[in-house]
């Protein structure tokens, strides 16, 4: 695959995450330093970095400038993430919770079919071929499309945000006044180990959980893409 480049222009809806990561990583932080738990930062530096939105059917890359901040007291720096973004990950939060959470919580879905829309495949539209291939070899080139790997992976990273994400999942259970958010029953056909059940489970348990407190507008916990 060709290296990433930003269409021009990008589509209207890929334009307002663009917008919006940036605007939200310019705002001052308002949680603890995780060094010193100072409250006071500064602008650092700025940086650019890669995300990819799918708006119908296609994952368009986005170039987004990111601030960096810096601890007054301590000397930390850190790069402050829209909520709209996971740490370390392309994709939006919003494509990685919904993908992951209609694959644990839907009995007969499968990976292959939890990375399509409608039955079509989302596909990229990053150029697939250098400018001077030949129409031949872009015609052998396949089209990339999202592969059922990658909602393997992002379950795996969600769970193993367990600790991080404890205090989302204690104010979920006092939202509900103690009831049980993980009742959900994992389909025998998802799992070939205990370990991976475990996994699909707790993965469950986070995404009810922080979907319980984003509906009560707890917005400092409910996300993924917090920054420290």
């Amino acid at each position: 695959m060709a290296r990433l480049k930003e269409p021009d222009p990008l589509p209207a809806e890929a334009k307002r995450y663009k917008d919006r990561i940036g605007h939200d990583s310019a705002r001052l932080p308002t949680k603890r330093c995780a060094n010193c738990a100072c409250r006071h930062f500064h602008r650092h530096q700025q940086r650019l970095r890669w995300f990819q939105a799918v708006i119908e059917r296609i994952v368009w890359p986005i170039h987004c400038l990111l601030v960096r901040w810096c601890c007054v007291n301590c000397g930390a720096t850190f790069t402050h993430l829209s909520p709209l973004c996971v740490p370390f990950k392309r994709y939006l939060r919003s494509e990685i919770e919904t993908r992951a959470e209609t694959y644990v919580e839907t009995d007969p879905m499968s990976y292959r079919q939890v990375v399509k829309e409608r039955g079509s495949a989302v596909v990229y539209n990053d150029p697939i071929a250098n400018a001077e291939s030949t129409d031949a070899e872009k015609e052998k080139e396949a089209t990339p499309e999202l592969r059922p790997s990658t909602v393997h992976r992002w379950i795996g990273g969600i769970a193993a945000r367990r600790e991080q994400w404890q205090p989302a999942v204690r104010l979920a259970r006092q939202i509900h006044q103690g009831a049980r958010l993980s009742s959900l029953v994992i389909a025998a056909a998802k799992y070939r180990s205990q370990a991976r059940k475990r996994v699909l489970e707790t993965c469950s348990l986070l995404l009810r959980a922080l979907r319980i407190v984003t509906e009560r507008n707890f917005t400092p916990l409910a996300t993924l893409g917090s920054s420290p």
